[in-house]
């Protein structure tokens, strides 16, 4: 039985990826590097650590700290004037979990001061039990460590928990962790090798909430 929905942030809940991949692509210009939607797509969903590892074995010589310092600047100052915009239907599943007894959690590659920033920003900080930032865990998606500990903290078992993710790396953590990968596609379609490992593709979260009354 189904017990707790554990989501990640950007891209799935928030409407933020997108323009911290722009912050990106924007600091690569800075430091004369062009970092393309390869290198994107092979870095969406992790940790800044793994960032670290793919982009300096990518471009040699490149100034990381100074690339995500710039990065994140950029992203600082466009939520200055641009609100967060919250993904189709969250607001519904969240109401809907609550309702029905089911805990939630947040495992996000951002860090873990970013995060509850964001959360508290679109004033939906207090439907989660736990939220776990990618600064808290060694390994970053796609590995499965962050969804693992999620789990743990939350007191269930991984066949009690389904994850929610918009990327393949994020999709990959939750099928390594057991749990049942549940992917709404934002910047990215899905590949063959994906498709195969997700328990469903959905077009909003308001569509996870049929999907657990079957499950139950």
């Amino acid at each position: 039985m189904i017990k707790a929905v554990i989501f990640d942030m950007d891209g799935t809940m928030l409407d933020t990826e997108h323009i911290k991949e722009e912050g990106l692509k924007y600091a690569g210009e800075c430091l004369d590097v062009n970092i393309d939607n390869q290198t994107l797509s092979q870095i969406r969903g992790t940790n800044d650590k793994l960032l670290r590892k793919i982009l300096s074995e990518k471009f040699e010589g490149l100034d990381i700290k100074k690339l995500l310092n710039i990065r994140e600047k950029y992203v600082e100052t466009y939520f200055e004037t641009n609100p967060i915009e919250i993904k189709k239907g969250l607001l519904e599943l969240l109401t809907f979990l609550k309702d029905n007894g089911y805990k939630m959690a947040v495992a996000s590659s951002s860090q873990i001061d970013v995060i509850k920033k964001y959360l508290k920003k679109v004033e939906i900080f207090d439907y989660f039990d736990i939220i776990m930032g990618g600064d808290l865990v060694t390994k970053g998606k796609p590995d499965p460590e962050i969804y693992l500990k999620s789990a743990e903290q939350l007191g269930l078992s991984k066949e009690e928990c389904i994850g929610v993710e918009d990327s393949a790396n994020g999709v990959l953590s939750i099928y390594k962790a057991g749990m049942k990968p549940i992917m709404i596609p934002d910047l990215e379609e899905t590949s063959k090798e994906i498709e195969n490992k997700i328990y469903a593709k959905l077009e909003s979260l308001s569509d996870i909430i049929p999907l657990l009354k079957e499950m139950k």
